[in-house]
């Protein structure tokens, strides 16, 4: 599964070489042991920490023991401690905002698992990514390493199993005031990573104060604690350069991808024995606080194109959907829909990946639980089937539901493909033919921190021998609502023929960009009927009917906030904005009595 982000810039790394104290420990390393034994402490399972795990497991020569996992409950003492000093950090405000972030929570679980089990969306992912592991306990079998569940990292019992491991490196991962006299030093030291400013100091995101400040790059290192090691040696450093359309959420990202990259090559320089380390820090670290809720509304508003959703809408928007899922309106509703003549639903996507959180991205496991839910209760179909019924004005099953991709994004054949699949969802990709082959990025992407990679034409080519379809969407993603009718005629006709030579099948189908009513107009519409093309799509919401236009055929878009239960709801109108638009639709049609004189 294609996790990695794709920076959109190259990243400043290097390893600190010169004369220092800890030359002879490494060399030691490759003289004394054939392999680098490794025991890794960590705080919990997260794929970021896994990351950390399998990219030290992948080198040769390191041999890896055993995880030690905290999972130690955290006592009521403590707990109102910490209550007590955020509450001096940012006021009485704070009950209420952690009341309502424990609310949001909880109901976002509960609308998670509504429609679909874990389980299940666990088996889909670990059929369709044979090669990924999704738990420590998964890791742990594949690298042939003990998993321990350890109650206190600086614990008797925590330094007992260490001690029996015999390691010739720890490596620590998201751990805090971590004791390492306590624990016992292995024999070369110790090894911890720092992603930014916020680990510095206790308590603060390994990312805030860089935005915050407005940094250009954020740091991360790898130090070494150990015998004969000056406490703070850092053996490796690299900088994330950021960028003007960063976020919280995707420079950590970054620095989670880093922080892996160059914590192998440390231990690579470890294993080796070869070269020498820097042990000294000389930068000079000002003591950083803890950002508090103020500084967070401060730095949303220094990023304006940071889209956080709050608590409050979050719940009621969670209630609504719990609500109309189990008070039974949902399956009323779907029964009555069944009973219509002739009824479809078109779900549209755009990019599948595990890194990009925003409207046109979905994560590989909410894309996975979206179509279990869809397949477990509707019939899907291939898009030239629901075609096929429409031109021969045969009835739809209802409520048949179609899968599309737009644009020419990779990770729809590299993580969407291999989900599909495993689940027999069939699919259509409508694809950009100038993109295609091409290092080309999207206007519409320029607001993004990543930059995406385009199909090829072998990925074209395997996306159709698979029995998934292929479609066209100009050649150049241009808005046909303004473009020139001549040069609108050659982005619509020369974009199929593109195509067609590239899969070496016949391209009938069209969806024409942005897919708002506004950006296609009736000369753009003959051209795309006096085509090659069967059908046209547009994006602007809406079901197919009986009396649907095969040339404006609608469709709604899915991302990763869409939760499994709210596609159900979406399928079936039953969403807020839709009812909303029902309303407003309503109320504009309403006859208007003209007030007497």
């Amino acid at each position: 599964m294609d996790e990695s982000p794709v920076f959109a810039g190259l990243l400043d790394a290097s390893i600190i070489l010169g004369d220092c104290t800890e030359k002879e420990i490494l060399a030691n390393a490759a003289m004394e042991s054939s392999k680098l034994k490794i025991v890794f402490l960590v705080r919990g399972d997260s794929s970021s920490i896994r990351q950390n795990i399998e990219a030290v497991c992948r080198l040769p020569g390191v041999e890896p023991i055993a995880v030690l996992v905290e999972d130690k409950v955290i006592s009521f003492k403590q707990r109102r401690a910490m209550l007590l000093r955020n509450i001096r950090a940012n006021g009485w405000s704070y009950l209420f905002f952690s009341v309502a972030d424990a609310i949001c929570s909880a109901t976002t679980r509960a609308v998670n698992r509504a429609a679909v089990a874990r389980e299940e969306v666990d088996r889909v992912l670990r059929q369709a990514f044979p090669d990924a592991c999704f738990s420590l306990t998964e890791l742990g079998r594949r690298c042939h390493m003990t998993v321990h569940a350890i109650g206190d990292l600086n614990s008797a019992n925590a330094d007992r199993v260490l001690v029996e491991c015999n390691p010739d490196v720890v490596i620590a991962l998201g751990t805090r005031g971590l004791e390492t006299g306590t624990l016992g030093v292995p024999r070369l030291g110790w090894i911890t990573i720092e992603k930014g400013k916020g680990l510095t100091c206790c308590g603060a995101l390994p990312f805030f104060w860089e935005l915050y400040e407005g940094a250009s790059s954020a740091k991360v290192s790898v130090r070494l604690v150990g015998k004969g090691a000056r406490e703070g040696g850092i053996i490796a450093t690299s900088t994330v350069p950021i960028q003007t359309t960063e976020t919280p959420e995707s420079l950590l990202e970054k620095l989670e991808e880093e922080g892996s990259r160059i914590l192998a090559s440390a231990i690579a320089l470890i294993r080796d024995g070869g070269g020498s380390c820097a042990v000294k820090d000389t930068e000079e670290h000002e003591p950083l606080r803890e950002p508090t809720r103020a500084d967070m509304a401060t730095l949303q508003r220094r990023l304006p194109h940071w889209k956080r959703n709050g608590a409050v809408p979050t719940i009621v928007r969670n209630l609504y959907v719990l609500l109309i899922y189990y008070s039974g309106l949902y399956a009323v509703v779907r029964q009555w829909h069944r009973m219509s003549r002739s009824r479809g639903a078109i779900v549209l996507y755009h990019r599948v990946n595990d890194y990009s959180k925003d409207t046109l991205t979905v994560d590989c496991r909410t894309f996975a639980a979206q179509l279990l839910a869809i397949s477990q209760r509707y019939p899907v179909a291939r898009t030239a089937e629901i075609v096929e019924c429409m031109l021969a004005k045969r009835p739809l099953r209802p409520t048949t539901v179609a899968i599309h991709f737009d644009d020419c994004y990779r990770d729809i054949f590299m993580n969407g493909a291999p989900i599909m699949r495993v689940l027999g969802v069939p699919a259509c990709a409508f694809i950009n033919s100038g993109f295609v082959d091409t290092c080309r990025t999207f206007p519409h992407d320029a607001g993004y921190p990543f930059t995406y990679p385009m199909l090829g034409s072998a990925d074209l080519q395997s996306w159709s021998r698979m029995g998934f379809e292929v479609g066209a969407h100009t050649v150049n993603h241009v808005d046909l609502g303004s473009y020139d009718v001549e040069a609108a005629r050659d982005e619509i006709v020369r974009c199929g023929q593109d195509l067609e030579q590239i899969i070496g099948r016949p391209v009938d189908l069209f969806s024409f960009p942005f897919g708002r009513p506004e950006n296609i107009r009736a000369a753009t519409m003959q051209i795309i009927q006096s085509a090659t093309y069967v059908a046209n799509f547009s994006a602007h919401g809406g079901f197919i009917g009986s009396r649907t236009d095969p040339f404006d055929i609608p469709r709604a878009g899915a991302h990763y906030e869409s939760s499994p239960v709210y596609c159900l709801l979406q399928i079936e109108g039953l969403t807020l904005s839709r009812i909303a638009k029902k309303i407003r639709s309503a109320w504009n049609r309403a006859p208007r009595v003209a007030p007497q004189t």
